[in-house]
C-alpha cells in the first residue's frame, strides 16, 4: 500500500503553507457555500467523527457563555471541561479571527451585546483581567 504524504496525518506547522492555503481554502468554499440547515447538518456528520462533533459544539457552548458574562468556574461546573479549553476558547473570542464574535453576536440585540461583549480595547482589558481593573469595574458597576 502506497501511502500518499502529504495526506499522512501531520500537524498544521508540518504542512506546506501554499498546500495548506489551498487546502483550506477549498475547505472554506465548501462550507460557504452551504445554505441549508439540513444540507449542514448531514455533510459535518459526514465529515467530522461524533467526538469531533461534540468538541467543536462544546467550545461554541463555551464560547456563547463566555459572551454572556459566566466566569471559568461556572462553565467548568455546568460543562464539565477545562480551564484551558475556556482559556483557548477566550483567546480565539478575543483575539482571533472575529469568525466567533461575528456569528454568536447576531442571536443578540445591540443593548445586550454592548453589555456583554466590550466595544472599546480598554473595555476588553477590563473584561480580560477583572482582578487588575477590580476598582474601575466596582465603580463601573456602582454608576449601573
Amino acid at each position: 500500500m502506497v501511502e500518499n504524504k502529504e495526506m499522512s496525518k501531520k500537524k498544521f506547522y508540518e504542512i506546506k503553507p501554499s498546500f495548506r492555503r489551498e487546502l483550506l481554502g477549498n475547505f472554506y468554499k465548501i462550507i460557504s457555500e452551504i445554505k441549508d440547515e439540513r444540507d449542514a447538518k448531514n455533510f459535518l456528520k459526514d465529515l467530522l467523527t461524533p467526538g469531533e462533533s461534540i468538541m467543536v459544539a462544546y467550545r461554541i457552548e463555551i464560547a456563547k457563555m463566555l459572551l454572556e458574562g459566566f466566569g471559568y468556574e461556572d462553565i467548568q461546573e455546568k460543562l464539565k471541561v477545562s480551564a484551558g479549553t475556556i482559556n483557548n476558547v477566550n483567546k480565539w473570542l478575543c483575539s482571533g479571527f472575529g469568525g466567533y464574535m461575528r456569528e454568536l453576536k447576531k442571536a443578540k440585540n445591540q443593548r445586550q451585546r454592548r453589555r456583554v461583549v466590550p466595544t472599546t480595547e480598554w473595555g476588553r482589558l477590563k473584561k480580560k483581567y477583572p482582578a487588575h481593573f477590580l476598582v474601575f469595574n466596582l465603580l463601573d458597576e456602582i454608576k449601573k
